[in-house]
């Protein structure tokens, strides 16, 4: 069996039975259902950020909301709620395995947080319930979202970054327990009013995430369009740092990488030879085999670039993928590249994954001072250097992505042939 449909096969049978699980479990607990619930189902939608990302930490915007449904309205009632509200417009673009294992999955979470939170309330007081409930939820939806993450790390032969993403959701649970709390009250001595002006309240705190991520965005518009001006007097340089950023995005996206860190992964490919600013064109444009000294000189780039990229303003969640990236993409998995020799997984992940692309960017793009080889010419290189230049792990990533890669580059030539069609016959 292939391994996407492993995958497949897992979200499925796992989100099926989740459903049915809380089905089951749902019509043995006490429930109620009210007009009110239509409030708490429409606040969960217009939720469509999950949780507000800080520097110090992030919570979810979730839990705050289901937390006085599973009070006053019953388990089951908080899993149909947690079902059909705890959804964004994009996913349902995602493939239908996705989506069964998602409101599977969400929904049994809920019910579970429900029934503890009941169980602990009768018998040791609100402030405990909420925090086991909290725990629940929280610890059992993301449990389930990391074990489909372990078996997709799995097919990708690797573990990197997973042992993180686990540190990074425990610091959810008491934000999140705090705020449901403040819902809870809220919305006992006040009814709806004060369940929406909490949620304002809610919204405000993610407003401000949001303008963090347009500044993100707007930020690296910005630096494309710095470097675009930059390079103008070199386009293929710019045009390889775009394919780069294109091609580390999709093995990135094997690894299970989060849209933050994608982002930051996408914003330290076009700074990853920034370095070159500094060395003469002569050296950079010259058309036969360098000198030693030549070559010296280029190696400088990775700390020249670090040196740079420590006078910009980057955010301190990104400062440590973009500087690996730029300092450490020229290092070697057999220890013999540059500038520090590192080897191994001692290369950070995200140097590895640019490392690959960069690579086979550079053996499949014509250059001035060279010919671009074939597709097959290239495979067959990247495999004689995998495990000695690259790692042998993200080659393979690579390799069983390629035909998907090269299907969506032909896609992304075809579209821009056509814009410029469009414009060409336009000014006619």
């Amino acid at each position: 069996m292939k391994p996407n449909y492993i995958l497949k096969a897992y979200l499925c049978t796992v989100g099926f039975l989740a459903a049915a699980a809380t089905y089951r479990l749902g019509l043995n607990t006490t429930n109620t259902f009210r007009v009110d619930l239509i409030l708490f189902l429409i606040l969960l939608l217009a939720n469509n950020r999950r949780s507000i990302q800080t520097e110090s930490g992030t919570f979810s915007l979730n839990y705050p909301l289901l937390l006085p449904v599973m009070a006053f309205y019953g388990p089951l009632m908080a899993a149909v709620t947690a079902a059909l509200g705890v959804i964004e417009l994009d996913e349902l673009k995602d493939p239908f395995p996705v989506i069964v294992h998602n409101r599977g999955t969400i929904a049994f979470s809920a019910l579970l947080g429900g029934i503890v939170f009941h169980a602990v309330n009768d018998r040791y007081g609100f402030t405990l319930a909420v925090a086991a409930s909290a725990v629940t939820y929280l610890g059992v939806n993301n449990l389930f979202f990391m074990l489909a993450k372990l078996i997709q790390m799995t097919i990708a032969h690797t573990r990197d970054g997973f042992l993180n993403d686990l540190l990074e959701t425990g610091k959810t649970l008491i934000p999140s327990a705090a705020m449901g709390a403040v819902f809870y009250y809220t919305y006992i001595y006040f009814s709806v009013y004060g369940l929406v002006l909490s949620y304002l309240f809610l919204l405000a705190l993610r407003s401000h995430t949001l303008f963090g991520l347009l500044d993100t965005t707007y930020r690296i518009a910005l630096i494309k369009s710095l470097l675009r001006a930059v390079w103008a007097k070199d386009p293929e340089l710019m045009e390889h740092m775009e394919r780069v950023a294109f091609l580390s995005g999709e093995i990135a996206r094997q690894y299970g990488y989060s849209p933050l860190k994608q982002r930051a992964l996408d914003e330290a490919c076009y700074f990853h030879d920034i370095g070159k600013l500094e060395i003469e064109d002569e050296i950079l444009k010259w058309p036969g085999r360098l000198t030693q000294r030549q070559f010296e000189t280029i190696k400088t780039h990775p700390e020249r670039g670090a040196r740079f990229i420590e006078e910009i303003p980057i955010p301190l969640r990104n400062r440590k993928i973009i500087r690996n990236i730029v300092l450490y993409h020229h290092e070697r998995w057999d220890g013999k590249g540059y500038p520090t020799g590192l080897a191994g997984e001692r290369i950070p992940l995200e140097a590895r994954i640019v490392a690959v692309a960069d690579t086979w960017d550079a053996m499949t793009s014509h250059r001035c001072y060279k010919k671009a080889l074939s597709i097959p010419e290239a495979v067959a290189e990247l495999k004689r250097v995998r495990g000695t230049q690259l790692d042998p792990k993200v080659v393979d990533v690579f390799l069983e992505i390629l035909d998907d890669i090269l299907e969506k580059e032909r896609k992304q030539v075809n579209a821009k042939l056509k814009e410029k069609e469009h414009y060409t016959s336009a000014s006619w």
